[in-house]
Formats: structure tokens, sequence, C-alpha cells
């Protein structure tokens, strides 16, 4: 289950006319009253019924009546929202068993404690099966206001005991859920639905971002990181400062009407012009020895993999023990590789190879600042493999360095009970084992043709074109 509590300030009635009415898109059915501080309180009945909006407001009033005595020491915005919805694949709850959770949720928050006579006024509303809606003004009999600080995270953690006690799905959350710690933006409501009439699976926010990731892992200086997000059908503009340097910059979809503009730290907070600066700074050139007849210059693809592999091994070691501003650089940039892969891997690869990347974005993020030094070595050779065509073995071994390195993503998540972070790594993980057994026997079949021919009375090779793939690294635990 999921708790969302919002403030809309002093308008009781409007609060509740949205509720009981038909809803933006007419998806509010049978909307009613499933429990209340006062178990007579009337039901103002179907938003058409005849005296609807008068019974409406007698409730309004009934809610409002210790907020008119209190008077001038009334708080603020003094009307408390929540609402509760359950999990997708949960069952139909009653009525009955939705009253029992607005009660609990209201004595953990503070807003109406069991016994207590003075708990302030509330009214949980229903008018779908999946969530109901939790009103309440915030004056106590006593007309002092509730103590209900921290009520978000009260919630959460009541609802935890809630899927437990009622046998309903356990929604992953952690001791940071009062505050989202993923540096993505989420859509508003405006833009999902949006891109819902446009028919598109994705808000023109997300979209952006996927499209800035993805220039940003290609690119190696501002100039061509623009000139990628021109290359990808976006409008870009930048803003200039009175001393004539960039100051930052805005993109909008090509086919969106009226442009909507995203600046890059409304898309992520790691988006930022001075975020991707840095990166981007941080980047380690890499070696180009000189070639001669004999000394052929080495693949970036074989040099990126090898840095991959290097740092996947040592991954671990420095999330287990690196101070976190070095951790957050790994993690940052392997979440750049991962943003790359598609581009260089066979068609049939690349949209699970992007939802990988989307994944292991909520997964690695955290709220440490990330000093990105730490890892200019793999950044330098991402940047190198641009230009060079890939082939079946280094994608499979960059796929095989990346599995470890969410492992050991997931391990260091569940160590610290980061619910969200752990589910996201899962879900990394699911993507990139699809990838690696696609492309592992394409290979072994590259591998088998550089085998050197098998001379009389030689040992037999110990794998074959068509063997099995190599097992691929899984967690112990």
């Amino acid at each position: 289950m999921i708790a969302n509590i919002v403030r809309p300030g002093n308008h009781t009635y409007g609060v509740l006319k949205y509720l009981f009415e038909q809803g933006r898109s007419n998806e509010h059915t049978d909307q009613h009253i499933v429990a209340s501080w006062d178990d007579f309180i009337a039901d103002p009945g179907p938003w058409d019924s005849p005296g609807h909006p008068q019974r409406l407001g007698q409730l309004a009033n009934a809610l409002d009546l210790r907020v008119e005595q209190a008077g001038d020491k009334a708080p603020e915005g003094h009307v408390w929202h929540c609402s509760i919805r359950a999990a997708p694949q949960d069952r139909i709850l009653t009525d009955a068993e939705w009253a029992t959770i607005a009660r609990r949720v209201l004595r953990a928050t503070g807003i109406a404690p069991d016994g207590d006579p003075d708990g302030c006024r509330w009214v949980a509303v229903r008018h779908a099966e999946d969530h109901i809606h939790i009103v309440a003004t915030k004056v106590r009999g006593d007309l002092r206001p509730p103590r209900n600080w921290s009520d978000y995270r009260r919630a959460m953690n009541e609802l935890t005991a809630v899927e437990e006690d009622f046998g309903l799905t356990r929604v992953a959350r952690g001791p940071e859920a009062a505050a989202d710690t993923s540096a993505v933006k989420r859509p508003t409501r405006a833009e999902e639905e949006k891109a819902k009439r446009l028919g598109h699976d994705k808000t023109a926010r997300e979209q952006l971002r996927h499209t800035v990731r993805t220039a940003l892992s290609h690119a190696k200086d501002l100039d061509e990181f623009f000139n990628l997000l021109a290359d990808a059908g976006l409008q870009v503009e930048t803003r200039t400062l009175p001393s004539r340097d960039l100051g930052g910059y805005k993109v909008a979809l090509p086919d969106d009407g009226t442009p909507i503009w995203f600046s890059g730290s409304s898309l992520a907070t790691d988006l930022s012009l001075p975020q991707i600066r840095q990166r981007l700074a941080d980047t380690e050139a890499q070696p180009t020895p000189a070639s001669s007849a004999h000394q052929h210059r080495p693949n970036p693809w074989h040099v990126a993999t090898a840095a991959a592999a290097a740092a996947a091994e040592r991954s671990p070691h420095h999330l287990a023990h690196a101070d976190d501003g070095a951790v957050q650089a790994h993690l940052t940039v392997f979440g750049e590789v991962l943003y790359a892969l598609p581009a260089h891997a066979p068609a049939g690869l690349r949209a699970g190879l992007h939802r990988a990347a989307v994944a292991f974005e909520h997964a690695a993020h955290t709220r440490a600042r990330a000093d990105h030094q730490h890892a200019r070595a793999l950044r330098g050779a991402l940047k190198a493999m641009r230009y060079q065509p890939a082939d079946h073995a280094g994608l499979a071994m960059l796929l095989d360095a990346a599995i470890l390195v969410v492992l050991a993503v997931q391990r260091r998540s569940a160590l610290h009970h980061h619910d969200r972070q752990v589910a996201a790594a899962r879900q990394t993980l699911t993507h990139l084992q699809a990838a690696y057994d696609l492309i592992a026997p394409a290979s072994l079949d590259a591998l088998a043709e550089r085998y050197p021919p098998r001379q009389h009375g030689a040992p037999v090779r110990p794998r074959t074109a068509r063997g099995p793939a190599p097992p691929r690294r899984t967690d112990p635990h």
C-alpha cells in the first residue's frame, strides 16, 4: 500500500466536492463514506442526486466546526488529505477493512489517536475499488493542532504492518521513504494525462530525460553533448550569463505542439549544467600508442571492456569501504555505461538494455554527491567506444561486468534496508541477464572461429561454438 499526503489549504468543501463528484475522466464510481469521526454522519449520496450540494456543504461545515471555534488560533492550511492505495495485484478490500485501515493510519499519524475524544474530525471516502481518501481538519477538540509531525513516515510504517496483517502485497519501502532519494524528477499528473491523450507510453519529461542521459553517455565535451541532443531531434536552448559563460540549458520535444521546455535540473538533479560539466571534465583520456607496420592500435572496445572488468572486480570493495562520494561516482559511471550500451547492441537487445539503464538509475542514486574523479578511467574508456564497432564478445564481457556491479549494489542496498533500491537492482538484473543470455551464444561462436585448428594428437577443445553459454554470475545470497 502507498500513502500520499497533501495539504490542499483551507477549502474543506472543495476537497470533498472533488471526492464525491465524478472526477475529471468519470473515474469516480459509487462514492461513499466508509468511516468517520462520527459513525452517524450523513453520507452526501451520489453527486447527481437531488440535494447533494446541500448535504456536501453540511458535511464540510461539520468538519470545519472546530476550525471556526478556534478562530485566529486555527492553523493556516488546516485541511489534511491522505489517499491510501492498494497494490494492483491485491484483492478487493471491503468497506469495513478500509475503515479499519483508515483508523489505523489516523492513529499512527497523530490526527486521531485511539480513545482520544479530542482527536481531529475526519472522514474516509471510497470512490474506487483500490483506494480511499481521508480528509481531516487539523484542530482538536481542545482547539489545539494535532501532533502529526513526520506523518508521512509514520503512515508508511503503519501500512507496512497493515500489509502483513491483511495479507497484502509488501510494497518496497525503506527508512528513507519519507523523502525519495532518487535523482529522478517524477512527472506531474498533467504530464501523464497529456501523454495518455497523445497515445505515448512515456511523458515528455521521461522521454527527454532518457535522451539527455544517452547523449551524455556518448559526449566528450559540452559542444558534442548539445550536438547529440540536436541530432536526436530535440529542441535545445542555452542560457548565456553576462560574463558570456554558459549558464544553463533547456530542451523540448520536437512534436509537442507548443514547446514545453525543461531545464536539465528539472529532468533530474544530476543533469544540471554544473553536474554535467563536472562529469565531462573528470574523464581520463585514453592512450593512443603510435602505430607501425607491426603494431596495431588497441581496439577501444577491448580497452573499455578491460576497464569495466577491472572496475567490476573492485566495485564490491568500493561499495563496502569507500567514502560515499567515491561510491556514487562509480555508480554514476556504470549508469552511463548502461545508457551507452543500446547504441552498440544488436536491435533485438536494445529495448531490454534501455529498460536496464532506467531501472539502474533508480537503484544507484543516493543522497551522496559524487566525486567523479574516482571514475575517470572507466568514463574515458566509455567515450572511446562511441565510434568503434562493437563485437559480441566485448558486449558479453561488458554485460558480465555490469551484472557483477548490480549484484554488489543490490547487496549494499539490502544491508542498508533500502528496499526501493533493492527492487530496482533486481529489475536491472533481470534485463541484463536476459540480454546476456541472448548475446553469449554469438560471442562463443565468434571465439570458436578464432580458436586455432586442432592438430593431430592435440586434446579436444573443452567448448564448441554450439556449446552452452558460460554461467552468469549470480548472487550467492
